[in-house]
């Protein structure tokens, strides 16, 4: 019986040290290819683009009558701006281990206008 079970440990041991092992990260450039549409940051206005950023990626947890409010609104453009300059927008919209919005990883171009609009002051234009 401690034969079999001796044979049967040094078969298991083999089997585990001879599988492949790797890791895999999903990585957007990898599954899709490189971003080749053109983002226009030339003119970002609070308004129009990031108004619209807004409502696509954080009016659900950052209006207090959106579904999962958290309580640090975006209501005002005042709002908006106080995490704009101290800069934790563009932080949380660029960070890959606690990205906003939660579910991952806006798109890049949109990353890209709302960096532009806070590097020029984040403007209520």
């Amino acid at each position: 019986m401690k034969k079999t079970l001796a044979a049967l440990a040094s078969l298991l041991s083999l089997v585990l040290l001879t599988m492949p092992t790797s890791c895999y990260y999903d990585n957007e450039e990898d599954l899709y290819g490189p971003d080749t549409t053109a983002c226009d940051t030339a003119a970002i206005r609070y308004s129009v683009e990031i108004k619209k950023i807004l409502e696509d990626n954080c009016n659900s947890c950052h209006l207090p009558t959106g579904v999962t409010y958290s309580s640090i609104p975006f209501e005002t453009h005042a709002q908006l701006q106080e995490v704009a300059l101290n800069g934790k927008l563009v932080d949380r919209t660029n960070s890959i281990s606690a990205p906003m919005p939660q579910t991952g990883l806006m798109d890049k171009c949109s990353r890209l206008k709302l960096e532009a609009w806070v590097k020029a002051g984040a403007p209520n234009n």
